[in-house]
Order: structure tokens, then C-alpha cells, then sequence
């Protein structure tokens, strides 16, 4: 469906990736893995034909039709929910124009009208309405809400909506930007089986490995520039990097015991007349080694995060009396108590517009409560993580000056410099605006900020969003050993 030949993109000095070749089929269901800022979604661009390769070409079959899932999107309809997924596709509505075009004219029995009515029919129009129902449906969306306007939805709300068109309508390839990050649990549930049934070809960007070991045949690998298409999931994929793993170390481990051996040989029989042809085979086959090189993990930084040691706050940590909280006349809360203790590790579920993030950033304390009242406990220091990260960054600083706001005159600034690097923000990096970063270099920052004055009280909102697999693992690890109260 698509060849890729010889692909290269830069940025002024910055390489994003150089010469690649790669080849999508028909019916494979791709997962695209790599670190945060190796390329993924700059590479979906260029097929998509919104941005230009610095060299090298995408040949894309023709007539092939290309759905698209950004990983943001401000997405412009005059459409309810529903005319969306059953009126949004121009290929369709033409067609279907042309139908009534020709009816109009009495000329349905024509050969062209039997043609169209046969084009309707392969894309599905006759059971589009049932179709986009029950895919609205498993996304979370409820009855009432499929005459609603588009443009009434909060932006999590308008991507399922963009997610629902591209499921209705039967394109040959989705190319799918981190699908699950607006989706509450039961929709993400319900995604991962639609697309483990899925007939289609498809391309998707994802951090979640269970999510990629269920619905993926095909794993491709963006990182240091080149591309490696592997068969198989994400887990077959990284029984394989293990194995190689193995296999390189092995191969060190051989070549340096025998380069020990040559340079004792070499060393202890250099002076004796005697063995100077033996010597000198020595010293040649030592110069003919090939050197098996093990490259050191740039990303092993990342991988060895963990929250340093805090002071134990009291027993109580928060709590809430009898607390209520409205947006105009949305009442989310009234008269709630809730209280939080020292030491647990708890997990807000439920539906998108239950309250969770307000729940957390009343806790958190970044926003007023109509009535009731928040009592915070002895010694708490609360760590609030955002799930819309421009809440507690400041786009305008730099990486440097942004970590440095976490704790002003705590830690020098070499000091700071160091836990960044930690994060990859390595060198230049630290300069960048923070405006420029990608949703996964921001969630980097925030965890940066974190490490610079440790809280003992932790309340994260979607913390894993954006983040790439090993970051991800990194947090994991770090919640996993963490002391204080999540």
C-alpha cells in the first residue's frame, strides 16, 4: 500500500532519522514504538503529504484512502455526533449526491446509477447509520448525546468523536496517534478488542505494550535515526532485543578474554628472540580482531528514576467536610466527604465527567471549592501531575528555567542541569522553550520538577500520557517503590 524509499528528515542539525526504507501491506496491523522525539508522528505527516522529507520519497498506491488520528486535534464541524460518522466522509457524501442527482434526473436505471448504487455498497452506506451507532456507543457516547453539535464537546470528547468516524467509515489505512489517550477505561477496552477483530491495515503510534501485544502483527521501531520492521507483537519484538542482547554480550565477553590471552602471549614472549614469529602472528591477529562494541544506553538515565526519600507527613493526609463544587450549572460534587490517608497508593476509575480531575485538583488544592472545606494534613507536601500538562508549565520558560521555578534557590544550577539530564534533556535541550516540546518531553519535565523538591504526597492525572515505553516502565518502577502517599 505504501514504499517508502531512502527517507531522510532534518531540522536544521537535528536528524530525526536518514535514509529509510520501509514497505506497508495490506492487512498488516503495525504498531510504531521509539523514544519520545525519535520521529513517530513527523513520519505519519509525511505520508499524510502535510510535511516535506528532506530527501528521499512516499509512494503511496493510488486511490487509497488514508484515515488520520492526530495525537491533538481542534477538530471544525458543523455536524451533530452522529451526521459526523455518517456524513463526514467526502468520498461518500459525493457519491451519494450523485445518487440523487441521477434519480432526480429519472435516469436511475441507468448503468452509471447501478455503479454507484455497487460504490455505496462496497463502502458500506447502507449500514452506516447501525454501524456508527454501536461504534459511538462502545466510545463512551450515549444515545442523547448523538444529536448533539460537535462543536458543543470538550476536546477529549471531539477526538472520540474523529476516533468513531474513522472505525464508520471503511478506509484502507488508519494511521492512529496514540488512539487511547482520551479514552476512559471501558473505551479503551472496547477499542482494543474492536481493532484485535479488524480486518483492515493499520498504523498506530502507542506507548501501552499490553495494548500493542493484543491488537498488533507487526512491530516497527523508530530510534537513532533508522527503521526495523519485526514480525510479531511488541512482546515477540522484545524477546528478540533480548536475544540479540544476550547474543552481543556473549560475543564481548568471547572477543575480550581472547584479546586478554594475544596481549599476555604478547607481553610475557615480546623480549625472547625465539618466539618473534609467533609475536608478530599475535600482534597481527590482535590488529585483525573485529571490535564488538556495546553500546551504552543513552535512555538508561530514565530507566534508573526513582523518587528520593521524603519526611513522612501525618496519618491524615487530606481530607474533605461536607465539600461542594459546580462548573455554572454542572454540579459535580455536593457535600462530599473524602479523606485520604498516609501510605496509600489509590486509583481514581470511572467514566470521562465523573469528577476525577476535579476530585484530584481539589485535593491538590489548584482550585477553589463552592462550599465545604479542605483540611490538609501535618508535614503533606503534594506533587500535582496535570493531565493537560500547559497547567503547570509555563510555555514561555526555558527547560532550564521551568525546573528551576520548582524549588527557586534550592539546588544549583549544575544540580539541576543534572536531574534534567536524567530526563534526556541533555546539553542545548535545557535551552529549549518549553512551548516546544513534544507532550512527551513535558510529562519528562513535570517528573523533573517533582525530583527537585520531592513531595511525600503524589496526585498524578494520567501520568503515563505521551510518555514513551521505557519512561513508562521508569515510573512504574519509581510508583512502585515510592514511600509516600499516591
Amino acid at each position: 500500500m505504501i514504499s517508502i524509499s531512502n527517507l531522510s528528515k532534518n531540522y536544521g542539525k537535528k536528524i530525526l532519522f536518514d535514509g529509510l526504507n520501509l514497505n506497508i501491506n495490506r492487512g498488516e496491523k503495525i504498531g510504531l514504538i521509539g523514544p519520545n522525539g525519535s520521529g513517530k508522528s513527523t513520519l505519519f505527516s509525511i505520508i499524510l503529504q502535510d510535511n516535506e522529507p528532506s530527501s528521499g520519497s512516499v509512494q503511496v498506491i493510488k486511490g487509497t484512502r488514508i484515515g488520520y488520528l492526530p495525537q491533538e486535534s481542534s477538530f471544525k464541524s458543523a455536524h451533530t455526533v452522529l451526521a459526523e460518522l455518517t456524513e463526514g466522509d467526502a468520498t461518500l457524501m459525493r457519491l451519494k449526491a450523485e445518487k440523487y442527482r441521477l434519480e432526480a434526473d429519472n435516469k436511475a436505471g441507468s448503468g452509471r446509477y447501478g455503479e454507484i448504487l455497487h460504490e455505496l455498497e462496497v463502502l458500506g452506506y447502507f449500514e452506516l447509520e447501525h454501524k456508527a451507532k454501536k461504534i459511538l456507543a462502545g466510545l463512551g457516547f450515549k444515545e442523547e448525546d448523538f444529536n448533539r453539535p460537535v462543536a458543543d464537546l470538550s476536546g477529549g470528547w471531539q477526538m472520540r468523536t474523529l476516533l468513531g468516524k474513522l472505525l464508520t467509515f471503511d478506509y484502507d489505512l488508519l494511521l492512529l496517534d496514540e488512539p487511547t489517550n482520551y479514552l476512559d477505561l471501558n473505551a479503551a477496552l472496547w477499542l482494543k478488542e474492536y481493532l484485535a477483530q479488524f480486518r483492515g491495515t493499520f498504523l498506530m503510534i502507542s506507548h501501552d505494550k499490553a495494548f500493542l501485544n493484543e491488537v498488533t502483527n507487526y512491530t516497527l521501531i523508530l530510534e537513532n535515526g533508522s527503521i526495523f520492521k519485526v514480525r510479531g507483537n511488541y512482546q515477540h519484538y522484545e524477546q528478540i532485543k533480548d536475544q540479540k542482547r544476550i547474543f552481543l554480550l556473549r560475543q564481548f565477553k568471547e572477543q575480550e578474554k581472547k584479546r586478554k590471552q594475544l596481549e599476555e602471549f604478547i607481553a610475557r614472549f615480546h623480549a625472547q628472540p625465539n618466539k618473534a614469529q609467533q609475536v608478530r602472528a599475535k600482534r597481527s591477529e590482535l590488529e585483525r580482531m573485529e571490535e564488538v562494541v556495546l553500546l551504552k544506553d543513552p535512555r538508561e538515565s530514565i530507566k534508573n528514576f526513582h523518587f528520593p526519600q521524603t519526611r513522612k507527613s501525618g496519618h491524615r493526609v487530606v481530607s474533605l467536610n461536607k465539600v461542594s463544587k459546580s462548573y455554572g450549572a454542572n454540579q459535580v460534587y455536593k457535600d462530599f466527604d473524602f479523606e485520604v490517608t498516609q501510605g496509600q497508593k489509590a486509583v481514581l476509575a470511572g467514566e470521562n465527567g465523573a469528577g476525577k480531575s476535579t476530585l484530584l485538583k481539589i485535593l491538590a488544592g489548584v482550585i477553589d471549592i463552592d462550599s465545604g472545606e479542605r483540611i490538609t494534613g501535618h508535614h503533606v507536601e503534594a506533587g500535582y501531575f496535570s493531565q493537560t500538562r500547559t497547567d503547570v508549565l509555563n510555555l514561555e520558560n526555558t527547560v532550564l528555567e521551568e525546573a528551576y521555578s520548582a524549588a527557586p534557590g534550592l539546588m544549583s544550577q549544575e544540580a539541576i542541569r543534572t536531574i534534567l539530564g536524567a530526563f534526556l534533556f541533555t546539553g542545548d535541550d535545557a535551552d529549549k522553550r518549553v512551548k516546544v516540546l513534544s507532550g512527551g518531553e513535558k510529562s519528562r519535565l513535570i517528573l523533573a520538577k517533582l525530583l527537585i523538591k520531592p513531595p511525600n504526597f503524589l496526585l498524578l492525572d494520567e501520568p503515563t500520557t505521551h510518555l514513551d515505553v521505557d519512561a513508562v516502565d521508569a515510573l512504574i518502577k519509581a510508583l512502585t517503590e515510592y514511600e509516600g502517599t499516591i
